[in-house]
């Protein structure tokens, strides 16, 4: 007979954060579609960094749930909140110049709405960074 898991509250977390960086990675795919940052492009680095991060919170649930609490799955944590934390910088670093040439020189309604939708992204990359590092400290499934 199967040993029922009991679910923890990392549970609730891991989802929350997956959830949270998908987000993140949509909002900064929206900010790289406006009229202003259109031709900075796309960072792959962002992309790849936010979809491997949310793929791996994915994998660690299914695993975490199917396995037990198992010392090879506490690596994902780190790696989640690693690979986040690059993707945040790399996405400020691809708005800091912009960031500073729309509030200085080019200060319009268009070019602020703009800058408001990359600042939410970054916000939400840094709450998905944030999730990352609280849920690593807690298990997933309970044996």
């Amino acid at each position: 007979m199967a040993e029922k898991k009991k679910i923890g509250a990392g549970l609730v977390l891991s989802v929350i954060t997956a959830l949270v960086t998908v987000f993140g990675l949509v909002l900064y795919m929206m900010n790289c579609k406006t009229n202003y940052f259109i031709n900075s492009g796309v960072n792959n680095a962002v992309i790849a960094c936010l979809a491997v991060a949310a793929i791996l919170e994915i994998v660690m649930i299914v695993a975490s749930v199917k396995m037990g609490a198992k010392p090879v799955l506490d690596i994902i944590p780190v790696v989640c909140g690693v690979l986040t934390a690059y993707a945040l910088i790399q996405f400020l670093g691809s708005r800091i110049a912009a960031i500073g040439s729309i509030m200085t020189f080019e200060n319009n309604a268009q070019n602020m709405a703009d800058l408001k939708g990359a600042i939410i992204g970054m916000i939400v990359c840094a709450v998905a960074m944030i999730c990352t590092i609280i849920s690593s400290f807690f298990k997933v499934v309970k044996d």
